[in-house]
């Protein structure tokens, strides 16, 4: 990444995290953020050369700018931010597509883009440059083809895969892949809260399953209700299909016969066949992944 001169807005997770690999592979990172202590976390860190006062003179000094903001702040730069024509790339890393892609339609160089990595807790106190190793970063088509192959440049020089699919595919299958997840651990975690008001002993009663479970249930609230309205459709959709599944099988359990539950086990046994034969597994699985 030498020479490129890549501007971070929003030097958050995954900002952060970008902002310390790129610097580290040569190139001269420029941060904005709203919030003076994280450009200053993040300078102190050695993951900025030097930081902007706002997003449009970020988008002048820079080749290559990055919005790594919540989606609904993203979608509102991108249709309001007309310097943003000028960098020879921009691209976001937002977790939702269709509104991010329908925003920036004035911006022929932006890339829409989600790298398929970050954790429970964010800020720039929670960056690694070693977030994006062997992830999966998700391309949907730009309009100018330049733009789209120095993304994912870039995106290899992060360490991570590109994927390239449509905006709509890609909402579609993150409402599986991430978004039901943090929703079903947020509802399973109220569920055992409601639980431990009445008897506090289920708490003791956890083993290392409950908290691995819960650990998305640790995410910031107010990161994530941004994102389940900008795909509340599919979210709901892939909630509905689960809901089903569960009552299908908690029929079956007080009928006094498991069919459901153990159909279940098979389709969950495949899927994690399929996910521990991935590139990404050694990092994507909370286990070691026995050598093949």
């Amino acid at each position: 990444m030498k020479g490129t001169v890549l501007g971070i807005a929003g030097v958050g997770l995954i900002g952060g995290s970008i902002a310390l690999r790129a610097r580290a592979a040569g190139a001269t990172v420029i941060g904005y953020d709203r919030d003076p202590e994280a450009l200053r976390a993040a300078t102190a860190a050695g993951a900025l050369d030097d930081t902007a006062p706002d997003l449009a003179s970020l988008a002048e000094r820079c080749t290559v700018v990055a919005i790594a903001l919540p989606v609904d702040v993203t979608v509102a730069v991108l249709a309001a931010t007309p310097q943003l024509a000028k960098p020879e790339l921009v691209f976001d890393v937002a977790s939702v597509k269709v509104p991010v892609v329908e925003a920036a339609r004035e911006l022929n160089r932006f890339v829409a883009s989600h790298p398929l990595a970050g954790r429970e807790t964010g800020g720039f106190g929670a960056a690694d440059a070693t977030l994006f190793e062997d992830r999966t970063w998700a391309i949907v088509p730009g309009r100018d083809p330049a733009a789209q192959a120095r993304l994912e440049t870039v995106i290899g020089a992060l360490g991570a895969r590109p994927l390239v699919l449509s905006a709509a595919d890609h909402d579609r299958l993150v409402a599986i892949s991430s978004h039901l997840p943090q929703v079903l651990s947020v509802a399973l975690g109220a569920l055992v809260a409601a639980t431990g008001d009445a008897d506090a002993r289920v708490y003791d009663l956890c083993g290392p399953g409950m908290q691995s479970m819960l650990r998305l249930a640790h995410s910031d609230a107010e990161l994530w209700a941004p994102i389940a309205k900008a795909n509340a459709v599919a979210v709901a959709e892939a909630l509905e299909s689960i809901a089903a599944a569960l009552q299908s099988t908690a029929a079956g359990l007080k009928a006094g016969n498991v069919e459901a539950l153990l159909a279940a086990f098979d389709g969950a046994h495949q899927a994690v066949v399929a996910l521990e034969r991935s590139p990404g597994s050694p990092r994507s699985l909370p286990y070691a992944v026995p050598k093949r």
